[in-house]
C-alpha cells in the first residue's frame, strides 16, 4: 500500500468550482516555511500537494525540490490541470521533479466541465494540459479524479471515456454531492467501471461505503489508502445498520450530511464476503 504525506498548499484557485469545500472555508495560504516544515520526511516515501489549486503558487518549484531533498520519491500533485497547457510551465514543473498527477475533469464536454468549475476555458485548458502531459518523453503517471454530483453523474461514462481517450493510466470517482442518492448514482459507477476495466485503465471510487458496491469491493481506495490530513474537510459516520455488516472495522462510513438528507432506510449490513480477510489485509 503507497503513503503519501497529504500537505495543504492553500485555498488559492483559479476556478470557483460549485462543490468546492476550500472556496467556502477561507484559509490562509501556507507560507513556503511552513510547507516545507511540514515536508520533514516520516514513514511516507510519497508526499501529495493539494489545494485549492498548488500550481498557482509561484514557489511550487522550491517546494518540489525540497520534497526531493528531503527524500520523497513520489511527488504527486492534485490539480485542474489548466496551467499544464502553458509548455513552459509544466516543464519547469516536471523538471523539478514532479511525475505524478491526479487531474480534475468535471465533465466530457465544456457546456457541463465549465459550468461546474464556473470558469469559462478552464475544460479546453484542462484537456490541452493532459495532452501536453501525455507529449512528454519521461516516466510520468497520470490519473484523472471526476468529482461526481447532480449534475453530471449521467455523464460519467461519457467522461471515463474521455479519461480512456486521452490514454490516462487510472480514473478516480470522486462522490462529491451529498444530495446525490446511492439509488441513482450506482448503476452509473457499475457502468462506469466496466467501461474502464473493458479498456484496461484501472478505477476506484472514493467517499462510497462498502455496501452499496458489493462485488467491486476491490475497487473503493479506501481499501488501499487513507486520507490523514483530511483533503476532504468532509465527516463520515456509519449508519445504524453498520454494526451487523461484516465491513464495520474497514468502511470509513457515509458523508454524514448525506443521512441527514436521505436516512438509513436503503441501507442493509454486508453478512458475509469470502474476500473479506483479504480485504482486511490491504486495509491495514
Amino acid at each position: 500500500m503507497l503513503r503519501y504525506k497529504e500537505i495543504f498548499t492553500g485555498s488559492q484557485c483559479n476556478n470557483k468550482c460549485l462543490y468546492c469545500l476550500y472556496r467556502r472555508k477561507e484559509s490562509p495560504q501556507p507560507d513556503v516555511k511552513s510547507v516545507t516544515s511540514a515536508l520533514k520526511q516520516g514513514e511516507e516515501d510519497g508526499v501529495a500537494l493539494y489545494g485549492g489549486e498548488p500550481t498557482l503558487r509561484k514557489d511550487l518549484v522550491d517546494i518540489i525540490h525540497t520534497a526531493r531533498q528531503n527524500g520523497y520519491r513520489r511527488i504527486k500533485l492534485v490539480t485542474n490541470g489548466q496551467v499544464f497547457s502553458e509548455h513552459q510551465v509544466l516543464h519547469r514543473i516536471v523538471t523539478a521533479g514532479c511525475r505524478l498527477f491526479e487531474i480534475k475533469l468535471w465533465g466530457s464536454h465544456p457546456e457541463l466541465h465549465d459550468h461546474l468549475t464556473q470558469s469559462p476555458q478552464s475544460f479546453w485548458q484542462t484537456i490541452q494540459g493532459i495532452e501536453n502531459l501525455q507529449r512528454l518523453t519521461l516516466d510520468r503517471f497520470i490519473c484523472l479524479r471526476i468529482p461526481l454530483c447532480r449534475q453530471n453523474y449521467n455523464d460519467v461514462i461519457n467522461i471515463i471515456t474521455t479519461g480512456i481517450n486521452l490514454r490516462v493510466h487510472r480514473i478516480i470517482l470522486s462522490y462529491q454531492d451529498h444530495n446525490l442518492a446511492f439509488g441513482e448514482l450506482i448503476p452509473r459507477i457499475y457502468s462506469g467501471i466496466q467501461v474502464s476495466i473493458l479498456n484496461r485503465v484501472w478505477v476506484l471510487t472514493e467517499g462510497l461505503p462498502f455496501c452499496v458496491m458489493q462485488g467491486l469491493e476491490h475497487h473503493i481506495s479506501e481499501i488501499y489508502y487513507r486520507h490523514d490530513n483530511a483533503m476532504s474537510l468532509r465527516t463520515y459516520k456509519q449508519h445504524k445498520y453498520c454494526r451487523h455488516c461484516i465491513y464495520q472495522e474497514i468502511c470509513p462510513g457515509i458523508i454524514s450530511d448525506y443521512l441527514t438528507q436521505f436516512g438509513h432506510g436503503e441501507f442493509r449490513p454486508v453478512k458475509g464476503n469470502k474476500y473479506i480477510q483479504d480485504l482486511r489485509v490491504l486495509n491495514c
